[in-house]
C-alpha cells in the first residue's frame, strides 16, 4: 500500500476527508498518490481528487502555507478570487484564511481572471490569486499567481514557491489549517467589475446581432455590462447563463473549439456572430457568417483582424505574440510599419515581455497567443475575453455598415498578404511521464513526410529565449511544432502551410500518428 496514503489516511484530522480516503480503489490510490503536482504555464492546476497529484483541501492548503513561507515576514496585500467551478469557493476560502495573517482581499462571488488581475493593480496588491481551472474539463481546478503587475508570477518566483510547496508537510498543513481561527479579510464586491469596465461607454444603439454564451463560468455579469453600455444587444443561451460547475451542456468548455457553440447555435437563426468566453472569461471564441452559415474563427484569424484593425492607420505600434503563433502575424505588422515580438508560449512570458517594451516606451498594442487569449488594452498584461469581445463586436459592427462580415475581412486580409493554413490538434496522456518521454524519441526520430530545412529545439537550442521542451520543423512552404501543454497532459500540433490546406491536414495526421506510435512503444518498454 503507497506510504503517502496510508501516512493521510492515518494522521489527516479531518473525519470527512479520512471516510473520503477509505471509499478509494488500489487503483485510484496508486494513481492518485504516485507523484505531486508541479506548475505549468499556468499555474499549478489538477483533477479535484484525494491525493498529491490532483487537487483538493489538502493540497490547497499545503499551497497557502508555501505561499507563506515564499513571502516570509514581509508584509504583503493579496487579491484572492475564484471563478464557477465546484470547489473554488471552498478552496479560495482555505487560501485567504491561512494568509490572512498578510492583508488580504477576498471576493465575496465568483468573477472573472480579468477582474482580479485589476483588482490586484487597483489596489496595488503584492500579489493576485485566482482559483480557476480556466478552460479545463469540468474535473478540474487550479491556482494562478499573479504579480503586482497582474503579470502571471515569472520562471524564478514559480521556483521557488515550487521549493517551499515540496519542502512542505502537506497533511500537518493541513491539520494545522484546521486549527486556524483566520483574521478580519477586505471583501470585494461587483464595485471592481464596474471600475473595470467604465471607461468603455459608447452608448449608440448598434446594430449587430450577437449571441454571447460564458459557458457556465463567470463572464456574464462584465460581458453583458460591457456590451449593453456600448450599445449592444445580445442573446444569451438560458441553459448556459448562469455560473455552474458541472457545465452539463459544455463538459469541455473551451471556446477554442466549435463543440463549445452547441448550445449558442440553436438561437443564432438571426444573429450575426457568436461569442464565448471559457469560465475565467481570460479566452475568447468567435463564430461568424461565411456563406450564410456559421464557421469558428481559429486563435489565429481572431488575432490576424485583431491586428489588421488596431494596426491600419497607424505607425511606430508594437504586438507581442508567442513562437506557436502563425508567421501571417509578421507580413501584417511589417506592411503596418509595426513592431513584432514573439516570445515563448503564456501570458506569464507574453505579458512580462509586453510591460518590458511598454517600459521602453514602447506603444504595445496588442498581445496575444493562438489560443484564443488576447489583451487589447494597453497596461494589461494577461488575456482579457472581455474587452476583447467588446473590441471585436466593435469590428463586427463596423463591417456590417458596409454589408461585410468577419469572414470577407479576413479573404481581404489573405488578398493582401497570402493564404497561410494552420491547424492545431493535440494528443492527450494519462500522465506528465509518458508525455515527456516521447518528446525525447521525438528528437530522435527521422522525419519524412516532408523535406525538413531546420529543427529548433528550444530546450537544448540557443534560441535566445528561456528553455522550453518542444521542436519547431521548418520545410520550404512551412513549419510545423510540437510541444507539451503548460496545463493540461497533452501534446499540441500547430502546423502552418502557405496556400496549401491539403499538405496542412497531411501534416497534423502525420504527426499525430508519429507521436502515436512512440507512446506505443513506450507503454511496450
Amino acid at each position: 500500500m503507497n506510504k503517502t496514503y496510508l501516512n493521510w489516511l492515518k494522521n489527516i484530522e479531518d473525519e470527512n476527508v479520512v471516510k473520503e480516503l477509505k471509499k478509494m480503489s488500489e487503483k485510484g490510490i496508486e494513481r492518485n498518490f504516485s507523484s505531486s503536482l508541479s506548475f505549468g504555464t499556468g499555474g499549478i492546476r489538477g483533477k479535484m481528487e484525494l491525493g498529491t497529484n490532483t487537487l483538493n483541501e489538502v493540497l490547497v492548503a499545503k499551497f497557502a502555507f508555501a505561499f507563506l513561507k515564499f513571502l516570509g515576514g514581509k508584509k504583503a496585500k493579496i487579491v484572492i478570487a475564484y471563478d464557477t467551478r465546484n470547489n473554488s469557493k471552498k478552496f479560495a476560502e482555505i487560501m485567504a484564511k491561512i494568509l490572512s495573517e498578510k492583508e488580504v482581499y477576498l471576493f465575496n462571488n465568483f468573477v472573472p481572471t480579468p477582474i482580479c488581475v485589476f483588482a490586484t493593480t487597483f489596489f496595488k496588491a503584492d500579489f493576485g490569486i485566482m482559483i480557476t481551472a480556466s478552460h479545463n474539463h469540468r474535473e478540474y481546478n487550479g491556482i494562478k499567481v499573479f504579480d503586482q503587475y497582474g503579470i502571471q508570477i515569472d520562471t524564478h518566483d514559480q521556483e521557488t514557491i515550487s521549493k517551499a510547496y515540496n519542502a512542505t508537510d502537506e497533511v500537518k498543513a493541513y491539520n494545522e489549517y484546521l486549527k486556524l481561527s483566520g483574521k478580519d479579510l477586505h471583501k470585494i464586491g461587483h464595485e471592481i467589475e464596474d471600475k473595470f469596465i467604465e471607461n468603455k461607454c459608447g452608448k449608440t444603439k448598434k446594430n449587430l446581432k450577437i449571441v454571447y454564451t460564458p459557458l457556465n463560468g463567470t463572464g456574464y455579469y462584465a460581458v453583458s455590462r460591457i456590451l449593453k453600455q456600448n450599445g449592444f444587444d445580445f442573446k444569451t443561451p438560458k441553459s448556459q447563463k448562469n455560473g455552474n460547475g458541472e457545465f452539463k451542456t459544455c463538459p469541455y468548455p473551451n471556446p477554442e473549439f466549435v463543440e463549445a457553440f452547441s448550445e449558442s447555435l440553436k438561437i443564432a437563426n438571426d444573429a450575426d456572430i457568436i461569442i464565448a468566453t471559457d469560465p475565467d472569461a481570460d479566452r475568447l471564441g468567435v463564430m461568424a457568417r461565411k456563406n450564410g452559415e456559421f464557421v469558428k474563427l481559429s486563435g489565429n484569424e481572431v488575432g490576424y483582424i485583431l491586428a489588421e484593425n488596431i494596426l491600419s492607420g497607424t505607425k511606430n505600434k508594437t504586438v507581442v505574440t508567442s513562437v506557436v503563433t502563425s508567421p501571417l502575424i509578421e507580413d501584417i505588422c511589417k506592411n503596418n510599419e509595426a513592431k513584432l515580438c514573439k516570445t515563448l508560449t503564456g501570458f506569464k512570458n507574453l505579458g512580462r515581455v509586453a510591460k518590458e517594451l511598454q517600459d521602453k516606451n514602447e506603444d504595445v498594442v496588442l498581445v496575444y497567443e493562438e489560443s484564443c487569449g488576447y489583451s487589447v488594452e494597453k497596461n494589461f498584461y494577461d488575456k482579457d475575453g472581455i474587452k476583447s469581445a467588446l473590441k471585436i463586436c466593435e469590428i463586427a459592427e463596423a463591417l456590417k455598415k458596409q454589408n461585410k462580415t468577419l469572414f470577407d475581412y479576413l479573404d481581404e486580409i489573405y488578398a493582401k498578404y497570402g493564404r497561410l493554413y494552420d491547424l492545431s490538434d493535440s494528443i492527450i496522456f494519462e500522465n506528465s511521464y509518458d508525455m515527456q518521454k516521447v518528446m525525447e524519441k521525438l528528437r530522435k526520430t527521422k522525419i519524412e513526410v516532408v523535406k525538413i530545412e531546420k529543427i529548433i529545439d528550444y530546450l537544448n537550442d540557443n534560441t535566445g529565449l528561456e528553455k522550453q521542451n518542444f521542436l519547431e520543423y521548418k520545410f520550404k512552404t512551412g513549419s510545423f511544432i510540437i510541444r507539451p501543454s503548460g496545463t493540461e497532459p497533452k501534446l499540441k500540433i500547430y502546423v502552418f502551410v502557405k496556400k496549401d490546406d491539403s499538405l496542412a491536414r497531411i501534416l497534423v495526421r502525420y504527426c499525430k500518428y508519429i507521436i502515436d506510435s512512440l507512446l506505443k512503444t513506450e507503454n511496450k518498454d
